[in-house]
This record gives C-alpha cells, sequence and structure tokens, in this order.
C-alpha cells in the first residue's frame, strides 16, 4: 500500500514533464515533417518552374529553327508541369487511387522520398493561406502549361510552316509565356513566403513549448522547495516539540536551560510540575482521558506564563520551565500560580469529574552555581518531596534540606541496581532456620539473603532496598532472585528434598507478567513446585489483597507452600490472617528481639502464636540472637526458629561440598565464616517501613 502510494505521489509530481516531453518530441517530429513537405514543394515548384522555361524555350527553338529534338526536348519539357498537375487534379477528385496521385508526381521529376511529404501537405494544410494561395497560382498557370502543350501540338512539322504561321505561333508563344512568369513567379512567391512562415511558427511553438517547460520545471521546483521547506520546518518543529500537547518538548526544554545556565549575572530559575494521581486516572478512564488531561492542561497553563517563559511536556505528566531572569521570589509565586491554575481545571471525562492538582519543585539558579545535570537533579527532588510531603503543593530546592540530600542518594541508587541486574553484581547468601524444638540436629531449612557485590565490597540491602522500593525496582530485583534462585536450587538441590520460599514485593504481585515469568522459570529450571515456598509481607499482602490471593491460589495448585512474614507490624490487620491460605507465619524480629525485657512484645509474640496456631499455621521467630531468647520461644511453642543463635549467613553456592557442610552443620557453631556487624540491631535481614524487606529467601524443610 505504500508502494502504491508513493508510486502514485511520483505520478503526480511528473506526469506534467512527461506531457511537455511527450509534447515536444511530437512537435518536433511533425516540424521536421512539415518542414521536409515544405522543402519538397519548394523543389517541387522549382522542377515545375524549369520544366515550363525549358518548355517555352525548346518550342520557340523548335518553331525557329524547325529541328526535330527541340520538340522531342519540349515534350521531355511540358511532361513535368504536366506530370505534377495530374497528381493535384486526382488529389482534389479525392480518389483512392493513391498511385495515380504517385505516377504524376514521379512525371514532375519529384524524389519518391518526397511524394508522401507533397500528399500530406496538399491534403491537410488548405486551410492554410499561404498553401491555399500557392495552389490556386499553380491551377491559374496550369491553364497556359495547357495552352503550351496544346500549341506544340498544333504546330506540326515546323518545316513546312508558312512565314506567317511561324510569326504568328511565336507571338503566341510570346504572349502564353509573358502570362506564365508572373504566375510561375507568384506561384515560387507564395510557396516560398509560406514555407518560411511555417518555419517561423514551428520555430515558434518549439520555442513556446521550451518555455513552457522551463516554466513549469520552475514552477515545480519552486513547489517542491517550498514543500521541503514546509517539511524541513515541520520536522524542525515536531523535533523540539510535543505531538499530544504542542508545547516543547524535552529536547528544547534542555537546551533552553543548557543556554540559561551559560547566562550569568542574572538570577534564573527552572520549575518541575508532576501531576498528582495521573496514574490513576489513566487506569480509571485510560489513556485518552489521560492525553485529554494532558491536552487540558498545556491549554490553561501558557496563558498565566510570561513570553520569556518556557513552558515544555518533559514526558508523561511532567511539565518543565526554564525562566530567566527570574528571581527566587518571582519563580515560587509563578509556581502558586501554577499549582492554582492546574487546580482550578473542570476536567470531567464521560460523565465523571477528576479533581486535578499538581506537584511543583522550584529551583533557584544564580544564588550558587549548577551544572546542567545539577540543576535537573535538584528540580526533580524539590517535586519528588512535594509529592513526599502530601501533594498540591510547591517546594523550593535549599541545598540544606536532608529530605533532597536522603533523595539524591536514593537516585544515586537507581544506576547502581540496575547494573547490578544486567552484569550480576548481585548474589545470594543462606541462613539456617532450625525447629525450635530440636535445634541441636541437623541444619535442613535456609533462608536466602541477597547482597550487592561491588569492586570487591559487599553490601547489605538495608543500604539499597528503600531506594529499590521507592524507584519501582523491586519487581525487577525479584525477577532476578527468583531466576537466580531456581538454577541455583536446581543444581544443589536435584532431588527436591527440601522448601525453597521466596520473598515478593507488593508491586511484583501487581505485575500482571510476573506470574507468567514464574512459571516459565519454574518449568525451565526442571525444581518441582512442591520444594517452593513463596513469602509475601503482611502489609503487601493486605495492601494487595486480591492480586496476593489470585497469585497463592495459582501456585498452590502447582503444589507450592507460602509464608506471611513481618507478621505483627500491621495488627489491625489479624482479620486478614483466615482469609490468606498460607503455610507458615513469621514474627516480625522487632518484638522477638525486645521479649525478653518488654513484657508488652512478649505477649505480642505470644499472642500472634497462638492466633497461627488456631488457623492452622506454623510460626517462624525471626532475629533469634541469644540462647535465652530462643529457650523463652521453646516455652511459648513457636515452631522455628532463625537469627544468629542458630547460624549467620554464608554464601549460596553451587557446589556438593558446601551442600554436604550444610547438611551436617551444627546449630551453634564455634567457627563463623562471615561476620556481619556485631551489633544486634544491624543483624537485622529486613527493612521496616514501606512495604518491607523484598528479598527471596529459602527455606529447607525436613523430609
Amino acid at each position: 500500500m505504500q508502494g502504491s502510494k508513493s508510486s502514485l505521489r511520483l505520478v503526480t509530481v511528473a506526469w506534467p514533464f512527461v506531457a511537455i516531453i511527450v509534447t515536444q518530441t511530437l512537435l518536433a517530429t511533425f516540424s521536421l515533417q512539415i518542414v521536409s513537405s515544405l522543402r519538397a514543394y519548394v523543389t517541387g515548384e522549382s522542377l515545375w518552374s524549369k520544366g515550363q522555361k525549358e518548355a517555352v524555350y525548346n518550342l520557340e527553338q523548335y518553331i525557329v529553327s524547325a529541328d526535330p529534338s527541340y520538340l522531342e526536348r519540349f515534350r521531355k519539357a511540358i511532361a513535368i508541369p504536366l506530370g505534377d498537375r495530374q497528381a493535384r487534379l486526382a488529389m482534389e477528385a479525392g480518389t483512392e487511387d493513391r498511385s495515380l496521385i504517385v505516377e504524376g508526381f514521379r512525371q514532375g521529376e519529384n524524389h519518391p522520398d518526397d511524394i508522401p511529404g507533397l500528399i500530406l501537405l496538399f491534403e491537410n494544410f488548405q486551410w492554410f493561406s499561404y498553401m491555399r494561395a500557392s495552389v490556386e497560382d499553380w491551377r491559374n498557370a496550369d491553364v497556359y502549361i495547357l495552352a503550351l502543350e496544346q500549341l506544340g501540338n498544333t504546330i506540326g512539322d515546323a518545316a513546312r510552316l508558312p512565314d506567317a504561321e511561324r510569326l504568328e505561333a511565336l507571338e503566341e508563344l510570346n504572349t502564353l509565356e509573358r502570362k506564365i512568369v508572373p504566375l510561375s513567379r507568384q506561384f515560387s512567391h507564395s510557396l516560398g513566403e509560406g514555407s518560411r512562415v511555417v518555419q517561423t511558427l514551428l520555430l515558434l511553438a518549439n520555442l513556446a513549448l521550451a518555455a513552457i517547460f522551463v516554466l513549469l520545471t520552475v514552477w515545480r521546483l519552486n513547489s517542491f522547495l517550498k514543500h521541503r521547506r514546509s517539511i524541513e520546518g515541520q520536522l524542525s518543529w515536531n523535533a523540539y516539540h510535543d505531538d499530544l500537547t504542542g508545547l516543547p518538548n524535552r529536547r528544547l526544554f534542555e537546551r533552553e536551560l543548557r543556554e540559561t545556565l551559560e547566562i550569568k549575572g542574572s538570577p534564573h530559575a527552572v520549575i518541575l510540575l508532576d501531576l498528582d494521581q495521573f496514574k490513576s486516572i489513566n487506569d480509571t478512564g485510560g489513556h485518552a482521558v489521560g492525553d485529554h488531561l494532558l491536552r487540558c492542561v498545556a491549554r490553561d497553563l501558557p496563558g498565566i506564563l510570561h513570553k520569556n517563559v518556557l513552558l515544555a511536556r518533559l514526558g508523561g505528566d511532567e511539565f518543565g520551565l526554564v525562566l530567566r531572569n527570574c528571581t527566587a521570589d518571582e519563580a515560587n509565586a509563578i509556581g502558586c500560580r501554577l499549582r492554582e491554575a492546574v487546580e482550578k481545571i473542570d476536567f470531567s471525562w464521560e460523565g465523571l469529574r477528576y479533581a486535578v492538582t499538581a506537584s511543583i519543585g522550584v529551583v533557584a539558579i544564580g544564588e550558587q552555581a549548577y551544572t546542567f545535570s545539577e540543576a535537573l537533579r535538584a528540580a526533580d527532588v524539590a517535586c519528588y518531596i512535594a509529592k513526599e510531603r502530601g501533594r498540591n503543593r510547591v517546594h523550593i530546592h535549599t541545598s540544606r534540606d536532608c529530605e533532597q540530600s536522603h533523595f539524591a542518594s536514593s537516585l544515586a541508587w537507581v544506576q547502581r541496581l540496575h547494573r547490578a541486574v544486567e552484569q550480576g553484581n548481585f548474589c545470594l547468601f543462606l541462613q539456617a532456620i532450625a525447629p525450635a524444638g530440636n535445634c541441636n540436629g541437623q541444619v535442613t531449612h535456609y533462608e536466602i539473603l541477597l547482597r550487592l557485590e561491588e569492586d570487591g565490597k559487599t553490601t547489605s540491602p538495608v543500604e539499597f532496598i528503600p531506594a529499590a522500593e521507592r524507584f519501582g525496582l523491586m519487581p525487577v530485583i525479584d525477577r532476578w532472585v527468583v531466576q537466580n534462585a531456581l538454577a541455583l536450587i536446581g543444581q544443589q538441590d536435584p532431588e527436591g528434598r527440601n522448601t525453597y520460599a521466596i520473598n515478593l514485593s507488593g508491586l511484583t504481585l501487581t505485575d500482571e507478567t510476573f506470574l507468567d515469568f514464574l512459571l516459565g522459570e519454574l518449568n525451565a529450571s526442571g525444581v518441582s513446585p512442591s520444594c517452593l515456598c513463596f513469602e509475601l509481607t503482611e502489609t503487601s499482602a493486605i495492601a494487595n489483597f486480591e492480586e496476593a490471593i489470585l497469585f497463592i491460589d495459582t501456585m498452590r495448585e502447582k503444589g507450592c507452600r507460602f509464608a506471611l512474614d513481618d507478621f505483627g507490624v500491621g495488627m489491625s490487620s489479624l482479620t486478614y490472617l483466615k482469609r490468606l491460605p498460607v503455610d507458615f507465619v513469621k514474627i516480625d524480629g522487632s518484638f522477638v528481639l525486645g521479649m525478653l525485657n518488654d513484657d508488652s512484645d512478649r505477649l505480642t509474640v505470644e499472642m500472634i502464636n497462638k492466633i497461627a496456631h488456631l488457623s492452622g499455621k506454623k510460626t517462624i521467630a525471626e532475629f533469634v540472637e541469644t540462647p535465652e531468647l530462643l529457650e523463652a520461644l521453646r516455652t511459648m511453642a513457636v515452631d522455628y526458629v532463625q537469627g544468629y543463635a542458630i547460624g549467620r549467613p554464608e554464601p549460596f553456592v553451587p557446589s556438593e561440598a558446601l551442600r554436604r557442610r550444610f547438611a551436617s552443620k551444627a546449630v551453634f557453631p564455634d567457627v563463623v565464616t562471615i561476620s556481619p556487624e556485631k551489633t544486634p540491631g544491624n543483624n537485622r535481614e529486613k527493612v521496616r517501613g514501606g512495604e518491607g524487606w523484598r528479598a527471596a529467601k529459602v527455606f529447607l524443610k525436613t523430609p
């Protein structure tokens, strides 16, 4: 279809040129034919005139000398104009026998190649005045040619003519000559003049057609150049403007910002505006309503800005402004006007009215020197803090803002985490879990913990998990953990004697493609689903309750088990415990650590343990770091325990030797190969707040 359109467009552009070239070719061919025919007529007229002159001369000599050879020459000469007359009469009669015409012109001694041209001109150009006049002169002269022929035939034998008749014949011959000569000259003049006029007309026609071709070429070329300039202008506009809103795009915004940063000695500002809950609007009404909202924002905001302010759409629901010669107070006032303008947008779609607000970050440039990346980063941080503080507000960047420093630090993790996933800088560690009633037996339960290794240094997840959660990277990390954990399990425990639990984030639960990914990886690894136990944090399971139920039901049908992690942080969710079909409940370690010194923590642990047992679920106590804690948990009849008192984390590597060492390892090892921080608080492998710790964990169940 595209090829057909291109061909049609090419034909549309080229057909006038093709038409002109074809017309020029036909006109040139026609001109050559007409000129050739005119030349043939001029040549024929010359032969005609020569024939009649020789006929007069030879007849005169015959009358005077009575030499028969002159009579013969006379008859041969007179045959030329008579042959032309025969051809003319045949053409005038419209005879279909072309041989009479051809024979007549041949008798007139015309060249055979000229005869078609003679016929063409006579039959088709009688309307031409010069042609009509020359033919009329030809026709009038033939009257005297016939009289000349008759005179030659009536003389007879000139030797026997009396002198009186001889003189009379000569007088008649002179009379005929005097009448023929003017007509002959007129015939020749008309034909010559007509030939010159025709050649001039043909020349003018060719020149006119050439001029038309030149003008058409110039016109088409000018049109092409205009079209090209229009396309170039459109492309240039498109390169620096957003298709949806018509506002300048990120490229123009960044160019303007770079140029503004080069202007020293004047205060400037940059503003980032981000619409609040835009994703919810998109999810509710579809992308059409989101696009319409963006167009409304782009329509209303320019009206409250000065001409020297560049407003650009940077992508998604984010807008940027560059303000030259603008103080910090003026920038703040503009930010407030922008916030009010967005809030006043009366936005409805299909009968539903949406409240529209924006979070705005303002950076004053001039109070301190900024590079391009620093200015953008500061504006991004300020905008994010405006959202963090409740949305629908303006936040002004200050270098002393602790929140901004923390957020900037979190931003630095984004690239590192992406690189860690791509280059495999993550690694997995194992930590033992043991039955609380038999901690001195063989260790067969383990939890897999995530670490980041860069430049020979190992980083605890407490350093990077908050940033990963904040910027939505946990689903990517969860996939890495699932993929690599299954590969290691498949190598180290191909018989599937143990059960491995993998902890998933709330964002991963909402990823519609993750379930298919998990099933595909599980199938590819060859790991039996019955040896897997997925852990969901209490807060993430409740926050994404429907997704959690769907995921649990699907994987339980495959044979997997589930655990509810960090239980107790959200005690208001106890009613959900009965509805969540999990096999284990992990008591949050913050309660376990303080239970010996805090009665409320002890009561909380006891209550969670009893409620879990009443619901038919096993309990696991986290952060069991001393024998005293272990003994207290045994007294409470907690099912499983985990912590430094049981075993420290060690690298999870695919080796048979390590697997055997783990299988025979004592619960309280004398030698610890990995020495984490000594402070009990730093021993925690979970991250509090938000949606909690998202790392994968592995539990090895005793057969």
